[in-house]
């Protein structure tokens, strides 16, 4: 084990806990905002809830696996785990920029003047394409679990190499970070075009504006949330694709740098929170009035629990004086 891949491996000791905090708790908040009224019923709204369970679930394996592996813990030791953990791993990362595909296409459907594309954006659509887009994805990332083996002679987990498998990871690294990059883009620019030209050919006089305003704050959180995303994970992608087709390139310290990259790549999976906050009025908004309906919820269960302890010392002091032999009047009153 080399010096740097040591410092790399500590280092998750103190960052992951700080990860999975950050991971956890942003996750948990964008779900709760986008379940508010204002937002579900729009169908992208329901591809970033998607894109925030997969972001929760891969926070929660990857995590723990990289902060127990700064004490040389790794439960991945072994043949089934071995094929299990990177499965999951590529898996779940996958379906995640799946979500933000179908949110890009399901943007350029909704402020497009064709009725048929108009027409695809439902969130019945939106439900089926989750679900299907889901299962497809597990059955692609399938082969996963034959290309990783365990290596007894090293004790670590390496893929095999011929050339149908290097097809398949060339397919992987051409759909992850080639194509899908190229298609949120296009449809984040035709999304633009057709709001703009929406806004001048209708101008205030529509009565579908405050709509047209949250599709249009959806959309801009969209693409901001894609352009930082595109940063976070393409260092990772070239890695792992020169790692893949050079097995030379495998060693101690290109181990680490890649393990770096990953690290850099988890903030995917919590900066989502701080980019709707700086780019969605209407995010902000309903996050407001959450906080402000617990806060307000918190004072009148505080504000009822004093009223019902006043009530219940008055009781108290009414039956003590009820009870009490000396005053006859309380006495006549209970007899």
């Amino acid at each position: 084990m080399s010096q740097l891949l040591e410092q790399v491996l500590q280092a998750n000791i103190y960052l992951q806990p700080i990860q999975f905090l950050l991971a956890t708790t942003a996750n948990i908040i964008n779900i709760r905002v986008l379940c508010s009224r204002v937002l579900r019923s729009s169908p992208c709204t329901h591809y970033f809830l998607a894109y925030a369970v997969f972001s929760t679930i891969y926070t929660c394996l990857i995590c723990p696996t990289l902060f127990l592996r700064g004490f040389y813990i790794d439960w991945t030791n072994g043949e089934v785990p071995c094929k299990i953990y990177f499965y999951i791993i590529f898996l779940i990362p996958f379906q995640a920029n799946l979500m933000l595909i179908l949110a890009s296409f399901d943007r350029y459907c909704s402020s497009s003047r064709l009725r048929r594309l108009q027409s695809r954006s439902t969130t019945r659509t939106a439900r089926i394409n989750i679900v299907c887009g889901t299962l497809l994805s597990a059955v692609y990332m399938a082969p996963m679990l034959a290309i990783y083996y365990w290596n007894e002679t090293y004790h670590t987990c390496l893929p095999q190499t011929n050339i149908l498998i290097n097809i398949y990871i060339f397919s992987q690294v051409f759909l992850y970070y080639i194509l899908s990059p190229l298609l949120m883009f296009i449809f984040g620019l035709l999304t633009i075009s057709s709001i703009r030209q929406h806004t001048t050919r209708t101008g205030s006089l529509t009565g579908s504006m405050r709509r047209r305003r949250t599709e249009g704050q959806l959309a801009r959180m969209l693409i901001l949330q894609v352009s930082v995303h595109l940063i976070l994970v393409l260092p990772y992608g070239i890695m792992y694709c020169i790692n893949s087709f050079d097995p030379l390139t495998r060693t101690p310290n290109a181990m680490a740098v890649q393990l770096a990259f990953l690290i850099w790549q988890q903030c995917d999976y919590f900066v989502s929170f701080f980019l709707y906050i700086f780019s969605g009025s209407v995010y902000r908004r309903q996050l407001v009035r959450i906080l402000t309906c617990n806060k307000t919820r918190n004072t009148s269960s505080q504000s009822s629990k004093k009223k019902r302890k006043d009530i219940d010392r008055e009781m108290s002091l009414i039956s003590i004086t009820t009870l009490q032999p000396g005053n006859g009047t309380m006495n006549s009153v209970s007899l």
